[in-house]
């Protein structure tokens, strides 16, 4: 197609694909190249070439499309702009370019802005208060407890927010931490000191991770020099146990607590690791219970007395495999739509609440001396003791009920080179013991005290 000093839109309209290529000149010193899409359709990049001192420049004026791009009027609209700057002694390209290296320049004093404002924010987040990085603590890592951080929260409330809760994170210093477990220490709470020491850690940690300070003020200090926990001894003796297994009906505790306790009671295991039991790990067939991962590491397999296998058949009415993967599910709305077991907590504080001296706490049971017992106040973890200590009372051998209750051997060489396998002491350990809760429970009648003897 022939070029003219004027085009009109018609004529743009009638290009096709056949013209992809062609420069043409759309009058006034504007030509562009055609070009076509995949599609075939066309549009056309314009140019407006000019002359500016000795010097011929061309500047861009848009693109042209038939649908969606710069119509033709907007075009000669914008060469007009530029032909009067020339005019006027301006060169339209030289101030683009000046235009570009501003935009530019504008955008890398923004960005530097920007940074100095997120240097400024992380230097006055570093002069957070121990309350105020606390409470961020809390909203990021805390809320994954069960608990959400509540407990934690009571601790610090008593002993770390009076103390340096006002100070800057950033100015704490070894000597702050040490006064708070000194503090602790002369009230001989040994184990409460070692877990604020222990939060305080993580919480420090969590600040260190993310700059908030330049060192971990809690890093030398070492739970070891707070001093050992002291061991509880707590054993509750047959008639206690006859007592307890009398009071649970009548407890207020919930069903799933009292039947946690008596299968914690029958198998010897930690409260936390009958609440976390899941369905598919239990064969009653078969009489087995694997606990896959315990607090050393290694599977457990527990053989399941009728004693024990009664809490099981009882537990698949409340909650059986068709309702919840666990035997014991959450009772809360959220953990429970999380598919979540019950907090091994529920338990332990429901337990104290109903050996409480004095006044019941808000919102909690009344009922402070439902679960009271003659030997003294009594948690669920001693009742793992109390098996243990009356599996040795009817004669099993102490390495039996130690592979009972899970530990390992501490003596590295016996470790190494005792493989004797202890399948069937431990199937005749928990049977025994079954029999004996039957009888204590008033269920077996046909069983009767044994003095100590030894049992293979």
């Amino acid at each position: 197609m022939a070029t003219r000093a004027k085009i009109t839109v018609l004529e743009l309209q009638a290009l096709s694909h056949v013209d992809a290529g062609k420069r043409i000149s759309l009058g006034d010193g504007m030509a562009g190249d055609v070009r076509a899409d995949a599609d075939g359709k066309i549009w056309i990049r314009v140019v407006w070439r000019y002359r500016f001192g000795s010097k011929i420049t061309e500047v861009p004026l848009g693109t042209w499309k038939a649908v969606g791009g710069d119509s033709l009027a907007k075009l000669r609209s914008e060469r007009a702009k530029y032909a009067d700057q020339v005019a006027a002694g301006r060169d339209p390209a030289a101030e683009r370019q000046a235009d570009k290296l501003k935009a530019k320049a504008d955008q890398q004093e923004a960005i530097q802005v920007q940074a100095n404002r997120l240097t400024d924010l992380a230097a006055l987040e570093a002069r957070q208060t121990v309350r105020q990085l606390f409470d961020n603590w809390k909203s990021l890592e805390l809320r994954n407890r069960a608990d959400g951080g509540a407990d934690a929260l009571r601790a610090f409330e008593k002993d770390v927010f009076p103390a340096i809760g006002g100070i800057a994170s950033a100015d704490i210093s070894r000597a702050h931490i040490q006064q708070i477990m000194d503090s602790m220490m002369a009230r001989r709470v040994t184990r409460m000191t070692k877990r604020v020491l222990s939060d305080l850690r993580q919480m420090f940690g969590f600040a260190l991770d993310r700059d908030l300070i330049a060192v971990d003020p809690t890093a030398r200090i070492k739970k070891a020099k707070i001093g050992p926990d002291g061991e509880r001894d707590r054993v509750l003796a047959e008639a206690e146990v006859t007592e307890l297994l009398a009071k649970l009906p009548t407890s207020g505790l919930i069903h799933a607590s009292q039947h946690a306790l008596r299968l914690q009671l029958a198998t010897l295991t930690r409260i936390g690791e009958v609440l976390a039991a899941e369905w598919q790990h239990v064969d009653l067939e078969r009489r087995l219970w694997v606990l896959p991962t315990t607090k050393n590491g290694k599977a457990h397999t527990i053989y399941l007395s009728d004693f024990a296998i009664a809490e099981f058949n009882v537990l698949k009415t409340i909650s059986g495999p068709e309702q919840s993967p666990w035997v014991f599910p959450a009772r809360n709305r959220a953990k429970l739509e999380a598919k979540l077991p019950l907090c091994p907590k529920t338990v332990t504080k429901t337990v104290a609440d109903r050996q409480r001296d004095g006044k019941p706490l808000a919102g909690r049971s009344e009922q402070t001396d439902a679960l009271r017992l003659p030997g003294g106040p009594w948690r669920p973890h001693d009742l793992r003791r109390t098996g243990a200590t009356h599996l040795a009372e009817l004669g099993l051998m102490p390495d039996v009920i130690e592979r009972c209750l899970n530990h390992i051997e501490e003596n590295k060489m016996k470790r190494i080179y005792q493989r004797a396998q202890f399948e069937e002491p431990m199937r005749n350990a928990w049977r025994l013991w079954g029999e004996r809760l039957e009888w204590l429970d008033g269920k077996n009648p046909n069983v009767v005290t044994m003095k100590k003897r030894r049992v293979a």
